[in-house]
This record gives structure tokens, C-alpha cells and sequence, in this order.
């Protein structure tokens, strides 16, 4: 009686030891399945096209001719009784319209955008040198009051210059730099030198790395 119950009990337990061993395996084919839906669902959500905002083209189109049209104005009429910072922030937002527009896949959009790519290109070359002029005018005054004299140099002004005594220490050039960096970065220089005696090591010269006239 005794083996029979042993037995018994064994053939239960691997009837048991089977019956979950056959449920693990039906979970981690549920799970398998799972996984498989999600990655289609992934799949499908990011491959997938997407449908066109026809509405939103449609304003993206007007927002760009207009914008083509007023750099046409600004191309014939220029634009020097504006003051350098509304000048500045409308070449900001023309490059903000662009960077938007050329993302967008409408045949139309990107023939738009091209064309205000080009048109860009010719207003941004002949207003920056012209930028730059305006900038150093402005600060003249107030630079001569400190004994330093401000400059242009280069072909198309793009190198700014300072000469005084002052600027001797370098730290006292370094502590200009940061004070001047993000305007002479946004104006497209590509040079200061501060000078401070005609001796062979009385200049520093420092390169700033900005866009070119013509870069969007």
C-alpha cells in the first residue's frame, strides 16, 4: 500500500509539475504575443503616413508668400530708417519661417521655400555689411567718452575693432568679449582685435565662429 501511494503521489506531482510547466509556456506565448502587437502598433504609428493638414499647408503657403513679398519690398526700398535691433529681428524671424517651412513635404511649400531661400540670400548680403556699419556707429560715442576707438575692416565689414589702452590685461579683453559676444555673433563678424600699442604684441585678435551673409 505503501509504494502504491508513493507511486501515486508521484504520478500526481508530475501531472502537477507538467500542468504548470504547460502554463508558463502558454504565458510567455501571451507575452511573446503582447510584445509582437506593440512593436506592430510602434511600427505603424511612426511608418505610417501621415495625413495631410491641408489647412495648415494652406496657411504655411500664405505665411510664405507674404513673407517673399516683403523681402521683395525691403530689396527695392531698403530698409535703413529702421533701427538695428527691429532690422536684426526681422532677418531672426525670416530664418525661423524658413527653418519651418523646408521640414514640410507639400510640393507647393517647397517651391515657395526655395524661392524665399534665394531672395533671403540677396537681402541678407546686402543688409548685414550694413548691420555692421549701423552697430559701430551706435557705440562710437559712448566708446570715444572711454578712450577706445571703434572700427570696421574687411571687404565686406565683417571685422570689428577696438583700440585703447585699456585693453592691454587679457582679462580685460576676455571680460569685452562676453560682453559683446552674442551681438557680434548675431551681426555676422567674423573678427575682433582689440589693440592697445603698435607694438608687435599689442593686438589679440579673436575669431568668432558665426554665420556667413549668405547662410540661412
Amino acid at each position: 500500500m505503501e509504494i502504491h501511494h508513493q507511486q501515486q503521489a508521484r504520478s500526481n506531482g508530475t501531472i502537477i509539475g507538467k500542468s504548470r510547466l504547460g502554463h508558463a509556456r502558454v504565458g510567455r506565448y501571451i507575452v511573446y504575443v503582447i510584445m509582437a502587437a506593440i512593436a506592430v502598433g510602434i511600427s505603424i504609428y511612426f511608418y505610417a503616413p501621415k495625413p495631410v493638414d491641408k489647412a495648415a499647408n494652406k496657411n504655411m503657403s500664405l505665411f510664405l508668400q507674404n513673407k517673399i513679398s516683403d523681402i521683395d519690398l525691403k530689396l527695392k526700398n531698403g530698409d535703413s530708417d529702421t533701427d538695428l535691433a527691429t532690422r536684426l529681428s526681422w532677418h531672426k524671424s525670416n530664418a525661423a519661417l524658413y527653418d519651418e517651412a523646408k521640414a514640410n513635404t507639400d510640393k507647393n511649400i517647397g517651391e515657395q521655400t526655395e524661392t524665399m531661400k534665394k531672395k533671403m540670400m540677396q537681402v541678407q548680403q546686402r543688409d548685414f555689411p550694413q548691420l555692421r556699419t549701423a552697430y559701430v556707429e551706435s557705440k562710437r560715442e559712448a566708446l570715444n567718452e572711454q578712450h577706445v576707438t571703434i572700427g570696421l575692416a574687411g571687404d565686406h565689414q565683417e571685422v570689428l575693432t577696438f583700440e585703447g589702452k585699456m585693453f592691454e590685461p587679457k582679462q580685460v579683453q576676455e571680460d569685452f568679449m562676453k560682453n559683446i559676444y552674442g551681438i557680434v555673433n548675431d551681426l555676422r563678424f567674423k573678427k575682433v582685435v582689440y589693440k592697445w600699442s603698435d607694438a608687435p604684441d599689442g593686438r589679440h585678435n579673436y575669431e568668432i565662429r558665426s554665420k556667413s551673409d549668405t547662410e540661412i
